[in-house]
């Protein structure tokens, strides 16, 4: 789990560089129809050391690139990688990756509109509230005529029907009895059944169509994970268009465009 690379014991943080996710550029790329991304301001908002700009593909230029974290390990190894870029330390409290930042803290002035808004697996992992309080903040910073792009996990959505039989939640549940054995995958996807949204507390509490309760994560590597059916997703932001997972990923896309 991503949170254990950067909070996790010194064994799980050496992994990171192993693992790390290099095709979130091409899943936006193709999310939005293949834009013009030249001389672009772009927010990577949750973009970790850079995420975008690690991906081969990526032709979006450093001096266009802004990156947002709440984890501060992150930007700081972004910064030092590209260093043309502008990186920013977003010190909002997260259950997981940031439990000692500031409770309903802004989003920070960049001083800059943005054409391109991207968060990839960032509503993931906040509640449901703060999903719209957030998204409401980086609605107000978008040029005319630009658009906000983030992902979403549907727990029933099938992402792999050829090679997994599974849905996606079964999928995450499955990966958290490997390190868990006491996580009952078969009674956690009942309890899901016909579920327009859940949260999954610690891999093995599961919490419908509530953002849950927890305790005690400064002195755990807890992890969070929310998802949403794409039903509810149009409900929430019906304006927004909704993409299909892109590119062999289980991640929904929902996109809301400003007005030019």
């Amino acid at each position: 789990m991503e949170v254990h690379l950067w909070r996790g014991s010194p064994e799980q943080r050496a992994l990171r560089a192993q693992v790390r996710k290099t095709g979130q550029f091409a899943y936006f790329d193709t999310q939005l129809d293949r834009p013009d991304w030249e001389g672009k301001a772009v927010l990577d908002f949750g973009g970790n050391a850079g995420n975008l700009l690690l991906n081969p593909d990526c032709v979006i230029r450093p001096e266009n690139y802004y990156c947002m974290d709440v984890l501060r390990e992150a930007i700081d190894e972004g910064r030092e990688r590209f260093p043309g870029a502008h990186w920013f330390h977003y010190d909002r409290y997260n259950c997981s990756f940031n439990p000692e930042g500031a409770a309903d803290a802004p989003i920070p002035d960049a001083g800059v509109e943005f054409d391109f808004i991207l968060a990839y697996s960032v509503f993931t992992h906040t509640t449901r509230e703060e999903m719209h309080e957030l998204v409401g903040q980086l609605r107000a910073r978008l040029a005319p005529g630009g658009a906000l792009a983030f992902t979403f996990i549907d727990p029933h959505f099938q992402s792999w029907p050829g090679t997994y039989d599974g849905n996606n939640l079964k999928w995450r549940l499955e990966h958290f009895r490997k390190t868990d054995p006491e996580v009952c995958v078969e009674d956690l996807l009942e309890q899901s059944r016909g579920a327009a949204w859940c949260a999954l507390v610690g891999g093995g509490r599961l919490f419908v169509e509530s953002s849950g309760v927890w305790e005690g994560e400064d002195q755990t590597c807890m992890t969070y994970d929310v998802y949403y059916t794409t039903e509810f997703m149009r409900r929430e932001f019906p304006r927004a268009a909704i993409r299909l997972p892109a590119g062999g990923e289980m991640q929904h896309c929902c996109i809301i465009r400003r007005e030019a």
